[in-house]
């Protein structure tokens, strides 16, 4: 397994278009609805590679066997008194390589990768009742809030989620 930082999806837009379609209609509360078409993820997925360009998102995937298995983005905010925390988003692992620590592992690279970058703080929202929930409050994450019917899943249903940060200690590793 290996944790990569790109900059560039263009290589990998096949296997995220994949990862993205399939965490999308296994139910991945990350902002779509199944079923997921593979123009709308490959659109997508463009759109992100334009902010990635752009210096506005920082991207880390995990890859197996030549194969992108997992992945979640850095988002940086351009407000003059922000430019000390960044939101972490879309955190996904593939339906076939989950129960095997990746979400922690792509995690610990966000933290790393934010450490690198000075950013001091983390901010991210999970719905509240997603098995990522448990991962981040182990990992440290502070929740600070919970919205009642934050979210919607393909069945109508509202779901309650969560806000979480963490403080990180800025460092001065190269992470690429």
């Amino acid at each position: 397994m290996e944790l990569l930082k790109v900059d560039n999806l263009n290589p990998y837009l096949e296997d995220l278009t994949e990862l993205l379609c399939d965490a999308v209609d296994s139910g991945a509360p990350i902002g779509f609805l199944p079923p997921m078409s593979e123009p709308e993820a490959k659109a997508y997925w463009l759109s992100v590679n334009d902010d990635l360009q752009e210096n506005a998102r920082q991207v880390l995937l995990i890859r197996e066997d030549e194969k992108i298995v997992g992945s979640v983005q850095i988002v940086m905010s351009p407000k003059a008194n922000a430019l000390h925390r960044c939101d972490v988003e879309k955190l996904m692992v593939h339906t076939q390589a989950r129960e095997h620590g990746l979400g922690g592992m792509l995690m610990q690279g966000v933290e790393r990768v934010a450490a690198s970058m000075q950013r001091q703080l983390l901010i991210l929202e999970v719905r509240s009742d997603d098995i990522a929930h448990d991962m981040y409050v182990n990992m440290g994450y502070i929740p600070f809030g919970e919205v009642p019917g934050y979210t919607r899943s393909a069945n109508g249903m509202l779901h309650n989620s969560t806000f979480f940060y963490k403080e990180i200690e800025t460092t001065h590793e190269v992470f690429s």
